[in-house]
């Protein structure tokens, strides 16, 4: 038998006294055996560590967040979000909205976006405004692209009044692109600094509105109007990033870019925080993660590589308008309100005209009858629409529709002019149909049924391209005795109202017969407005003049 004493002073050492002689090899192996298993553990815990530092964040648990962006900045943002996604604990969902849609989304209640990338701050802050969403901005700003006149051979332009002045000039819809502001700012400016006064800006902008609406194309975008303008001598306004990605796929177009000498406006692209109340912190927090990505380098190559610019101190673009001055404005709410005028004249008109053929309508009106002004002042009215005009017609006395349906529908909501297949236009069927509204008269009189029929026809119909509203003609009140009250009417009317798809009713009283005082509330329950018309030419005059309450509403 061998000596025990490093055997004995093992086993004091690691605790195993007390075990018989014949167990102390099992005891050696267990302890070796342990180190064995420690020793796998620690490095498939650094293994782990190393794989899931290479693969994304140590994470519990994942949060998707959803987000909408300027379709110009969408594909820019999308891999750079999956970036930020392998990076942190959420899962980022990029999807491309377009300005007028936007609206839409944000009033989704639980279902809205959680982050919105706006294409200017102006529009971040009237939508927000609009839909009653709070402002709340994670970065004012992560890319620029200032906007620039694209054409053929563009003459030199000192302010963007000259842009305004350029012949068969083509801009966006000021509710989808911020580009269809520019020049409204941009003459704004020029008005700050003196260059022209306060009617050279408004006949301008008037002029301008009449222009774009006969010129604006269903489906307008930036790169169909890039389109025209290279086979035409029509320049348009677009984003710098528009026109070099443009060009790079249309090398040989011909156009160049220029900006007024006295400077441009500029999109800068802020993000906000457009998440429900429950989820505002938790969007915060993804939205430092997205923007960390954004602003990195790699962040700022995706975006020089798209067109755009990470700031207006950086390098230009290759293919763009190189160093450009920035106009600003000392007066914030001067250009509000600029803009809501703009919007009142530059957005085209969708509206349901219903008109009243109940029996009184043949009573005598001066040297004709209420339905022959009726005729006649249609017939003016529809003239002073623009092509760019959606323009549908309703007729209503009691039951016209069939029974329990006073409304008789007579022309769908489409844009003047559009062509049937026997190539008539929109408004050429119209004209047909408004001669004929003497032979239709007979009935008493189903206001409220029918004002309510008609704005959800508009609602639901809703066109976010365009301001939506129904027009309302009538020289009686409501007749109707198995209709809605018309406190009930009003009531429904409010409860209907959502902000993301506004309508209007104007209401038009024809002679003093109407009932001008219920036709009022009816307007004033949607914003809409009201007239009582005496003579055709009132009726006529009333459209020119709705227009200019609208605009002088819009400016306070």
């Amino acid at each position: 038998m061998g000596r025990h004493g490093v055997d004995s002073n093992a086993e004091g050492e690691f605790g195993f006294s007390g075990h018989r002689d014949g167990d102390r090899g099992h005891g050696t192996a267990w302890m070796l055996g342990a180190l064995v298993l420690v020793a796998l553990l620690v490095a498939g815990v650094i293994l782990w560590r190393t794989i899931g530092t290479a693969s994304g964040a140590d994470c519990d648990s994942r949060e998707a967040v959803s987000v909408i962006a300027a379709p110009t900045m969408a594909a820019t943002i999308k891999p750079l979000a999956a970036t930020a996604s392998g990076d942190s604990c959420y899962d980022f969902n990029v999807t491309a909205v377009t300005g007028a849609n936007v609206a839409g989304q944000l009033t989704k209640g639980e279902n809205a976006p959680d982050l919105w990338i706006a294409d200017s701050t102006t529009r971040a802050r009237t939508v927000t405004d609009q839909t009653r969403v709070g402002n709340d901005v994670v970065a004012p700003s992560v890319a620029v692209s200032p906007v620039v006149v694209a054409g053929k051979d563009v003459p030199p332009l000192e302010n963007w009044v000259d842009v305004m002045k350029l012949p068969g000039l083509r801009l966006g819809n000021p509710i989808d692109s911020s580009t269809g502001d520019a020049p409204i700012v941009g003459a704004l400016a020029a008005q700050q600094a003196g260059a022209i006064d306060q009617k050279s800006f408004t006949d301008a902008m008037t002029l301008l509105a009449l222009q774009q609406g006969n010129a604006r194309m269903p489906q307008d975008s930036d790169n169909h109007r890039l389109g025209l303008a290279a086979t035409s001598d029509s320049a348009t306004v677009v984003s710098e990033q528009n026109f070099i990605d443009y060009q790079r796929g249309n090398p040989n177009s011909g156009l160049s870019a220029s900006v007024p000498s006295d400077g441009t406006v500029v999109l800068d692209f802020p993000m906000l925080n457009t998440a429900s109340a429950a989820r505002k912190e938790i969007v915060d927090e993804a939205g430092k993660e997205l923007l960390d990505v954004v602003a990195s380098s790699t962040g700022a190559e995706a975006l020089t590589a798209a067109g755009f610019r990470t700031s207006m101190d950086a390098a230009a673009p290759p293919g763009g308008v190189g160093d450009v001055t920035v106009l600003t404005l000392s007066d914030p709410d001067r250009e509000a309100k600029a803009l809501r005028q703009w919007a009142v004249l530059g957005v085209p008109i969708r509206t349901l005209v219903v008109e009243d053929v109940s029996g009184s309508m043949s009573s005598a009106a001066g040297a004709s009858t209420r339905a022959d002004m009726l005729v006649d002042a249609s017939m003016n009215g529809l003239k002073l629409f623009p092509n760019s005009t959606a323009l549908g017609a309703w007729l209503f006395s009691i039951d016209l529709g069939g029974k329990g349906q006073d409304w008789m529908p007579l022309a769908q909501i489409e844009p003047l002019d559009a062509e049937g297949a026997d190539g008539e236009t929109h408004r050429e069927y119209l004209e047909s149909q408004i001669l004929t509204l003497p032979d239709r008269v007979g009935g008493a009189t189903g206001l409220y049924d029918t004002t309510l029929a008609a704005f959800k026809e508009v609602q639901n119909s809703y066109d976010p391209n365009y301001s939506n509203s129904v027009i309302i003609l009538t020289d009686g009140q409501n007749e109707d005795p198995n209709s809605i009250g018309l406190d009930e009417l009003l009531a429904e009317l409010k409860r209907l109202e959502d902000p993301a798809r506004p309508v209007l009713v104007l209401t038009i009283g024809i002679t003093e017969d109407a009932d001008a005082v219920s036709l009022k509330k009816i307007a004033d329950a949607t914003g809409g407005t009201s007239y009582i018309a005496e003579t055709p030419a009132d009726i006529s005059s009333v459209f020119v003049d709705a227009v200019a309450a609208r605009i002088e509403a819009a400016g306070r």
